[in-house]
């Protein structure tokens, strides 16, 4: 996709992104801003990087990116004010870890629904215990129990959200796991798919990084100022 795709009679806002990833945190309220403002609704689908795509991991990269990383995260974190650690405890998680969290947000939207505060409040609370409070590993899960308890989850919706199936292929949070993966590799129907986190994405437009968030709201106004209306879950 080399230009934004035609504009349609409706617009839908779809967030993959990495739980773990300190981008998406810090880009977590200014979406959730954007979606208020417009009357959208933000649908998580929870991902890692995606190396179909020529996504690779952090830890893998160069040591001159990764030294520029770290760099760019202190930056972009003082910017916003958001106290970082530089080095948190729990991260990186081990290999898989990070699917007990995010299939753990898909349940507690499936439970509430898409686009609620229940589901944005439980993602957002995780990572900001990887990245800020360092409350407890985020790979433990009663310490998901506690991070959905403190954002008034009540615990019958506990029980049955936060748990884990990782390795039950049955599961519809660990089907959808693998769904939003093989989304990302092949969105936008072209060779632009998905590659690293968080993507915003428009009407199948992909938005790379939380720096990219001004130009998701132009393309917004873009879009209703053409007639298009909010898909309402």
């Amino acid at each position: 996709m080399t230009e934004p795709p035609p504009i349609t009679d409706t617009i839908t806002f779809e967030l993959y992104y990495g739980v773990s990833s300190p981008w998406a945190l810090l880009g977590a309220p200014e979406a959730e801003r954007i979606a208020k403002k417009y009357g959208l609704t933000i649908h998580l689908k929870p991902i890692t990087v995606i190396p179909e795509n020529g996504g690779i991991p952090l830890k893998s990269r160069h040591g001159a990116r990764q030294a520029y990383h770290a760099l760019d995260l202190y930056r972009y974190a003082k910017f916003l004010g958001v106290p970082m650690k530089a080095k948190p405890k729990y991260y990186p998680q081990p290999p898989g870890g990070i699917e007990l969290a995010g299939q753990a947000i898909i349940r507690v939207q499936k439970a509430f629904g898409i686009g609620s505060p229940q589901a944005l409040a439980f993602s957002y609370a995780i990572q900001r215990c990887i990245w800020v409070t360092e409350e407890g590993d985020h790979c433990d899960v009663q310490v998901l129990r506690k991070l959905a308890k403190d954002v008034g989850i009540d615990e019958k919706a506990i029980e049955s959200c936060v748990v884990d199936r990782r390795g039950l292929r049955d599961d519809e949070a660990v089907k959808e796991w693998n769904a939003n993966h093989d989304e990302a590799v092949h969105k936008g129907k072209s060779a632009v798919g998905i590659f690293g986190t968080p993507n915003y994405v428009i009407n199948g437009e992909i938005f790379w990084g939380q720096d990219r968030l001004f130009m998701l709201e132009i393309r917004v106004k873009e879009l209703l100022e053409a007639g298009a209306k909010p898909v309402l879950y």
